[in-house]
């Protein structure tokens, strides 16, 4: 048995999860197992996977394309968990940002009231100028240089995003990812909905993580709209546009 499962979505992602998994490696909390969800890679990925084999555990499955969603891969990776305690969802091409992320991260589940963890998100090298300039590492801790953890008991942007974050595994079983929202917003509103119960999230700046798309100026102001419309009073609308 683990602490922890590592859930990773991937589809033809060789040119980062080679370093993911490095980085994955390297961590100084060493009590997990990964668990990839594949939807048809046709590069290099599962080779480059299968590298890793003999200095992680990880579990490989695979679903067809037509059957991926975002909820859909998640509940089917966390239905493989062995953990006992969390369930970290982390993206084929986000990067953790130290060797003591996920040990960071773990460090605030100090109360029974926390649903989960999660933290910032900043831009890869080969990311967009615009992503560059708007999520920029060293803007974002100077912004937040007075407050790198803070409690959050609300639903907004950004928050409990699954692109980088840790959730406890026993709320997970009480209530699995909302497969309606097929290509977005199953993140929202699971938390959303332990918000309501009283939970809190915590947003840690040492649980950051690289990440971008490459995406311009057009697509991340539709990208943002997106998010907006789903800060919205509940119940959640499910809507039909999210790229993670």
């Amino acid at each position: 048995m683990f602490e922890t499962s590592i859930i990773i979505r991937t589809k033809n992602e060789e040119k980062w999860i080679g370093e993911n998994l490095k980085r994955l490696s390297g961590q100084t909390y060493k009590n997990f197992e990964i668990i990839i969800i594949d939807s048809g890679s046709t590069d290099g990925t599962l080779n480059i996977i299968n590298n890793f084999k003999d200095s992680l555990n990880i579990k490989v499955f695979k679903i067809r394309p037509e059957e991926f969603s975002y909820p859909f891969a998640l509940n089917f990776g966390a239905k493989q968990s062995l953990a006992e305690k969390y369930v970290v969802f982390l993206s084929g091409h986000s990067l953790p940002s130290s060797k003591t992320w996920l040990e960071d991260g773990l460090k605030n589940f100090t109360d029974d009231k926390i649903m989960g963890v999660y933290g910032f998100v900043w831009a890869l090298p080969d990311g967009s100028v615009w992503e560059k300039l708007i999520f920029n590492k060293y803007l974002c801790k100077l912004r937040n240089i007075f407050k790198k953890q803070i409690i959050v008991k609300r639903g907004a942007m950004g928050v409990m995003g699954f692109t980088n974050v840790v959730i406890r595994k026993d709320l997970w079983e009480k209530r699995n990812f909302n497969e309606e929202y097929g290509l977005g917003g199953e993140d929202g509103e699971w938390a959303n909905y332990w918000f309501q119960k009283g939970y809190w999230a915590v947003r840690d700046i040492k649980f950051s993580v690289y990440h971008s798309h490459g995406l311009g100026y057009k697509q991340l102001k539709q990208q943002w709209e997106y998010w907006r419309s789903l800060n919205m009073p509940q119940p959640f609308k499910p809507l039909n546009f999210r790229k993670k």
